[in-house]
């Protein structure tokens, strides 16, 4: 009885165990049934019913997307690149902008702030495509449509939200007398965040730089607007258009699915203690 009334008895770990596996299979369904289609041959792609098991091994649609003088090799590197040029620039300038932005809400006292802090949270709840049009007719207007920076800009200013909130929560929990004690020494406002702040609210850094990088890597609305040219568009707006109405190259697609969540995963598996950390700090102490 006292097993059951604290959720600790037999029947609780074996609910736990299963809505673990759930989980678990949930997630990596998508993934491994990419993978089975990325591996497989044209013939076994088109087998009816398909096979929930590998029925071969075949790195043809790899070859397909890479090789050297392949039809897709040229647009789809074009296209990683451009991935990684929008989601490091969006991280790099997200950073720039939301530190000091963080630090006048943690520290500075002026006339509005607690109602733009307000007003900057909430915008977390507001979708992208509310602002899609007016920010495309000024992006239109300035010449940044079908460029690298133009859709860095975007991604910022919706990423901006959520990163200026992570870093104000480690900052408010920093002792202010460190601070105090560089300004004695002569230093200024910039060079106390980049020599005091920065270094202690290092794992709200790394938080904020995977969140926004995993949501601009990931995005699709905004590089769908901004650069659906070849040259401009990433990985996101690239690969869907390997399937048409009237046909689709699913190997080609699991493939080029596959290369393009590799960065991402392998981001989260080397931060993941960072990430974790910088979440949770702030909001802890």
């Amino acid at each position: 009885m006292r097993g059951g009334r604290t959720g600790h008895g037999p029947f609780w770990g074996a609910v736990r165990i299963l809505v673990g596996v759930l989980v678990v299979v949930w997630s990596l369904a998508p993934i491994y049934w990419a993978t089975v289609i990325a591996f497989a041959t044209p013939a076994d792609i088109r087998r009816s019913p398909a096979a929930l098991l590998p029925q071969g091994f075949s790195p043809g649609n790899f070859g397909r997307l890479l090789a050297p003088g392949s039809a897709t090799a040229d647009v789809f590197v074009s296209a990683l690149g451009s991935s990684v040029v929008q989601a490091l620039g969006t991280t790099v300038l997200t950073l720039a902008v939301a530190l000091p932005a963080a630090y006048a809400f943690a520290r500075l006292r002026f006339a509005g702030s607690r109602a733009l802090l307000v007003v900057i949270t909430v915008t977390l709840a507001v979708p992208v495509y509310l602002v899609l049009i007016p920010l495309f007719q000024l992006a239109t207007a300035t010449g940044q449509i079908n460029t690298q920076q133009g859709v860095v800009l975007v991604l910022t200013s919706a990423a901006l939200p959520l990163a200026i909130w992570i870093l104000r929560s480690h900052i408010v929990t920093l002792p202010e007398d460190l601070e105090s004690a560089a300004r004695l020494d002569g230093a200024g406002t910039f060079r106390v965040l980049r020599s005091v702040v920065g270094p202690l609210v290092a794992p709200g850094l790394v938080a904020a730089a995977v969140v926004t990088f995993l949501a601009s890597w990931g995005a699709f609305l905004v590089p769908l607007v901004y650069a659906n040219t070849t040259g401009t568009e990433p990985l996101t707006v690239l690969i869907p258009t390997f399937a048409s109405k009237f046909s689709s190259d699913y190997g080609l697609q699991s493939a080029a699915g596959l290369i393009a969540v590799l960065p991402p995963v392998v981001l989260v598996v080397l931060l993941q203690k960072h990430l974790l950390s910088g979440l949770l700090k702030g909001a802890t102490r």
